[in-house]
């Protein structure tokens, strides 16, 4: 008797070292905030866009011939990922732009932005801002201005529509309300 107890005991020790979600504890989820998802290059133009004057006419020209302008422009596109997260186990809050609904009319696939009517208004964010993500659970969404955390596996693939572009993709393995 003693013999099973000490068995099951070691067993669910075992279960349990390995996560919530039956992955090894050597893969942690890194909790990731937007700009994390920008390479060094983008965040730098991002945090240092060009001077420009709003009290004339022309401010296209001002732009012309600008190193800190052209970095600028193109990070508002940009593909360029961060590699330090591509393959890791992310989680991460933002608003769901459905793209696929199951038989249930749960959605199975969807774009995650940082900001709400991100994809809805134009412009939208640079691929680099926006995941698509594949949920076979799926989830219902009750309300669209509700702000979700969603989880899984991060990697780096293009995906192109008429809605948005996107630079990552990720297997979701939970997605919740966010809270804070």
């Amino acid at each position: 008797m003693l013999h099973r107890l000490l068995t099951l005991m070691l067993v669910s020790l075992g279960l349990l070292s390995q996560g919530a979600y039956g992955q090894d504890s050597q893969d942690p989820v890194l909790a990731v905030e937007w700009t994390d998802l920008l390479s060094q290059s983008d965040l730098d133009a991002i945090l240092n866009p060009p001077e420009m004057t709003h009290d004339l006419y022309g401010w296209q020209e001002q732009l012309e011939n600008n190193p800190e302008a052209a970095a600028y422009s193109e990070a508002l596109q940009s593909y360029d990922v961060n590699p330090d997260l591509v393959n890791k186990r992310i989680m991460i809050p933002g608003f769901i732009v459905p793209t696929a609904y199951n038989e249930e009319r749960k959605v199975t696939e969807f774009f995650l932005v940082p900001f709400f009517g991100a994809c809805i208004h134009l412009p939208p964010p640079p691929p680099n801002q926006i995941i698509h993500v594949s949920y076979e659970r799926g989830v219902t969404l009750d309300n669209f201005y509700d702000a979700h955390v969603v989880h899984g596996l991060l990697t780096s693939e293009v995906i192109n529509t008429d809605i948005a572009n996107s630079a990552y993709k990720l297997e979701a393995e939970g997605v919740s309300i966010y809270s804070f």
